[in-house]
C-alpha cells in the first residue's frame, strides 16, 4: 500500500524533485558554515545543531514552493515528450538561478556580515559600478565557474535522474489509491510550506532566536530571505532630516556627547550600588488594550476593573501615562526597545533589518529573564525582538504551559498568571538568582473568550448593570466588559499569589497597558482627547510597597520610559540611544512630554505636555494646540500661542525623525 501511494509517475517525479532539493540546500547550508566557520562564537555548538534544524525547515519550505510549477504543468493536459522537455527547460532555469544566488550569498555575508537580502536589488540601481566592486573585491571567473558547474551539477540530476520519472505506468490504476496518494501529498506540501505544527507559521524571527548572529544567520535560508526583505528593502528614514532635528533632541534627551556629525545618541547612566545591593527583581505586566477611560482610575463608574484600582492605591499611580501608539505588536516593541515603532510599511518587529536594537532589559546581566505569552511569539514576529536583543531570555509560549489553549490568544490571562508565578518560582528553587519577568496579558481580544474553570469569576448580565451603563462608559458590550472584568480579576489573582511568596518585597512590579481603545463617546474621555488621544492615554503602576510609597504622579510619562525607569530603580547601570528617560531622574523634570503617532490615516504625529497637546499631519501640514490644562474642551490655540506651537512643532517633528533614523541604527551596544 505505502509504495502505491507513492507509485503514480507524477508522484514519483514530485517528490524525487523535493527530495533532491533538501540534499541541494542542505550541502549549500553546510558548505556555508564550513566556509564561515571562523565566524563560529566558542559555546555555540547545541545551537548551531539546533539552527541547523531550523534551516532544514526554511529549506523544505524553499522546496515545496520550486514544486509549485511542476505541479501545475504536469497536471495540464499535454503532450506528455513536450511536458517532459517543458519540465526540463523550467527546472534547468530555476536550478541556475538558485545556484546563482547561493553563490552570491556567501559573497553577500564576506562582505556585509548578512545573508542575502532585497537590499542586493539596490546595487542593480549602479550596475557598472557594482561589477566593477564585484571584479575587483572577489575571484568573479572562478566564482561564476562555480555557478556554471553547479548549474550544470543539476541539469544532468534533472535530466538523467528526474524528469524520466514522469514517463512510465502507475503502480496500481486504483482511482482510491492515487486519490490517497495524492492528498497525502498535498498535506505533505501544506506542511512543509507552512513550516510549524502551531498556531503561526515558520517566520523569519524564529532564526533570531538567540542572541548570536552567527547561528542566527545560519538558520536563514538565503533566497526565502530575499522575499521576506523584499518588502522592507527601504530603509523608512532620512537622514538629513535627523540631521537637521539633532540638537532640540538631544538637548531633550540629555545626550553625553552631542555629535550632530555622527548622530550620536548615545547615553550612559552610572549604577547605584545602594539599590542595585539587594538585586530586587523586575516584573513587567503589560495589559490588553487597557484604555484608561475604561478602567475605575479613569472614572468608570460601572467598576471594570477593582483589582487594579486596589492595586493603584498601593502604588505610586501615574495618571498622565502615554504609549507611542495603538497596536499591540508596536507597543511591545516600544516597551522593550524604549523606540516607537514609526514603521510605515508593516510593523517593526516584522522588519528583519530592524530586528538588532540595543535593549535596556539586556542589561540586567545577572538576571534570570522570562517573557511569558498565553499564544504563540510567533504573532507579530515579536520572537526576534525579544530573543536576538535580550540574552538569555526564556521564552514561555503557546506549547509551554500545562493550561489548556482557549482561543486564538492561547491560554486565558488568569491561567497564564498562574504559571508565570509557577515558573518564576520554580526558577527560584534551582538557582535562587534575580529575575526580571515580562507578562504580556492578551484575553481582552475577540472573541472576549470567558473560560468555564476561571476561579469563581462571576459574569455581569443586564441583571446587575444596564446596557446603556457599560456603554456609557465606552464599552459596546457585555462580551468586552466581562472579559477586561476577567483581565483585572487575573491580575488580582497574580498579586494575591505573589504576596505570599518571599521574593514579594524585593520586587519592583509595574504594570500598564499596551494601548488604548476608541472611546464610543464614553461621558468620562474629556473632548481634547476624543480626537486622537485617548487611544494613548493608559495607566502606569510602580507597585514596590518597600522602595516606592503609594501616591499619584502627575507628570508627562511615556512607555518609552519604563524600562529606563525600571534600571534607575534597581540601580542598574545601562546606556542607551533611544528616547526614553527615566522618570525618577530630577535631570529631566524641567521639561517632560510624551510623544506619539497614528500609523494610520489620517497619519499624524503628536506631543502632549503638562499643558499643551500638539497634534500634526504631515501630508497637509495642518496642525493644532490645545491648552487641556486649562480646558477639557477640544478648542484649537495655535494662534493665541504662537511661540508654543512652533516650540512643540520642532521637537515633535525631531522626535519622530530621530525615531526613524534609530530605528534602523540601534544596534546592541556591549
Amino acid at each position: 500500500m505505502k509504495n502505491k501511494l507513492f507509485g503514480t509517475p507524477k508522484l514519483k517525479f514530485l517528490y524525487s524533485l523535493l527530495i533532491f532539493q533538501i540534499i541541494l540546500y542542505t550541502i549549500f547550508r553546510l558548505g556555508f558554515l564550513i566556509y564561515f566557520r571562523d565566524n563560529i562564537s566558542p559555546g555555540t555548538t547545541g545551537l548551531i545543531f539546533h539552527n541547523l534544524g531550523l534551516g532544514l525547515r526554511f529549506d523544505i519550505r524553499l522546496a515545496m514552493f520550486v514544486l509549485l510549477p511542476a505541479m501545475i504543468f504536469i497536471n495540464i493536459p499535454l503532450n506528455p515528450a513536450f511536458k517532459v522537455r517543458l519540465i526540463k527547460w523550467i527546472y534547468s532555469i530555476l536550478f541556475t538561478i538558485i545556484c546563482f544566488l547561493y553563490v552570491v550569498d556567501v559573497g553577500y555575508f564576506g562582505y556585509l556580515k548578512s545573508r542575502l537580502n532585497a537590499t542586493v536589488i539596490q546595487f542593480l540601481k549602479n550596475p557598472l559600478i557594482s561589477f566593477e566592486m564585484v571584479r575587483e573585491s572577489y575571484p568573479w571567473p572562478l566564482l561564476l565557474m562555480l555557478i556554471i558547474a553547479l548549474s550544470l551539477i543539476c541539469i544532468f540530476i534533472l535530466v538523467k535522474v528526474l524528469t524520466p520519472k514522469l514517463v512510465g505506468s502507475p503502480l496500481v490504476n486504483n482511482n482510491k489509491t492515487r486519490f490517497a496518494g495524492g492528498l497525502l501529498f498535498m498535506v505533505l506540501f501544506g506542511l512543509g510550506t507552512y513550516g510549524s505544527f502551531q498556531m503561526y507559521p515558520l517566520r523569519w524571527s524564529e532564526a533570531f532566536a538567540t542572541p548570536d548572529a552567527f547561528t542566527s544567520n545560519l538558520s536563514l535560508n538565503p533566497i526565502l530571505y530575499v522575499t521576506d526583505t523584499y518588502t522592507f528593502r527601504v530603509a523608512e528614514f532620512e537622514k538629513d532630516k535627523a540631521s537637521e532635528n539633532y540638537a532640540v533632541v538631544a538637548n531633550f534627551l540629555g545626550v553625553d556627547k552631542p555629535d550632530a556629525k555622527n548622530l550620536n545618541f548615545v547615553r550612559s547612566f552610572p549604577g547605584n550600588d545602594e539599590k542595585s545591593m539587594s538585586q530586587p527583581n523586575v516584573v513587567v505586566i503589560v495589559m490588553e488594550s487597557l484604555a484608561w477611560y475604561k478602567t475605575g482610575l479613569g472614572g468608570s463608574e460601572i467598576n471594570p476593573t477593582p483589582n487594579l484600582d486596589k492595586l493603584a492605591d498601593e502604588s505610586l499611580l501615574f495618571s498622565n501615562f502615554y504609549t507611542p501608539t495603538v497596536a499591540t505588536a508596536r507597543s511591545i516593541f516600544a516597551a522593550v526597545t524604549s523606540l516607537p515603532d514609526t514603521s510605515k510599511v508593516k510593523t517593526g518587529s516584522r522588519n528583519p533589518f530592524i530586528v538588532n536594537q540595543h535593549t535596556i532589559m539586556g542589561e540586567f546581566k545577572n538576571y534570570d529573564k522570562f517573557y511569558f505569552l498565553g499564544g504563540s511569539a510567533n504573532w507579530g514576529n515579536i520572537r526576534g525582538v525579544f530573543s536576538y536583543n535580550v540574552p538569555n531570555l526564556n521564552i514561555f509560549e503557546e506549547g509551554s504551559y500545562k493550561s489548556p489553549r482557549v482561543d486564538v490568544w492561547g491560554i486565558s490571562d488568569l491561567n497564564l498568571f498562574k504559571e508565570s508565578h509557577e515558573n518564576i518560582n520554580a526558577a527560584l528553587a534551582k538557582d535562587k538568582k534575580p529575575f526580571f519577568a515580562f507578562i504580556q496579558t492578551a484575553g481582552f481580544h475577540r472573541p472576549y473568550t470567558i473560560p468555564a474553570d476561571s476561579d469563581g469569576f462571576v459574569v455581569k448580565t443586564p441583571k446587575e448593570i444596564s446596557e446603556a451603563e457599560i456603554r456609557a462608559f465606552g464599552f459596546e458590550s457585555f462580551e468586552e466588559y466581562n472579559a477586561m472584568r476577567l483581565q483585572d480579576f487575573a491580575l488580582g489573582k497574580f498579586f494575591e499569589l505573589a504576596k505570599k511568596e518571599d521574593w514579594y518585597d524585593n520586587t519592583i512590579f509595574v504594570v500598564f497597558g499596551d494601548h488604548g481603545l476608541p472611546h464610543n463617546n464614553a461621558k468620562n474621555v474629556p473632548d481634547w482627547q476624543k480626537s486622537l488621544a485617548n487611544g494613548f492615554h493608559v495607566p502606569f503602576i510602580i507597585h514596590s510597597p518597600k522602595r516606592i510609597s503609594p501616591g499619584v504622579e502627575t507628570k508627562i510619562a511615556s512607555e518609552m520610559d519604563v524600562m529606563p525607569t525600571l534600571a534607575g530603580l534597581a540601580g542598574v547601570p545601562y546606556k542607551t540611544r533611544a528616547l526614553g528617560r527615566d522618570l525618577f531622574n530630577p535631570k529631566f523634570d524641567e521639561y517632560r512630554a510624551a510623544f506619539s503617532y497614528n500609523w494610520y490615516a489620517p497619519f499624524n504625529i503628536s506631543l502632549v505636555d503638562k499643558d499643551f497637546y500638539f497634534e500634526y499631519i504631515p501630508y497637509n501640514g495642518q496642525g493644532k494646540l490645545v491648552k487641556h490644562s486649562e480646558n477639557p474642551g477640544d478648542i484649537n490655540v495655535k494662534d493665541q500661542y504662537p511661540e508654543k506651537y512652533k516650540e512643540m512643532e520642532t521637537l515633535t517633528k525631531g522626535l519622530y525623525e530621530s525615531a526613524r533614523y534609530l530605528l534602523h541604527n540601534n544596534p546592541r551596544m556591549d
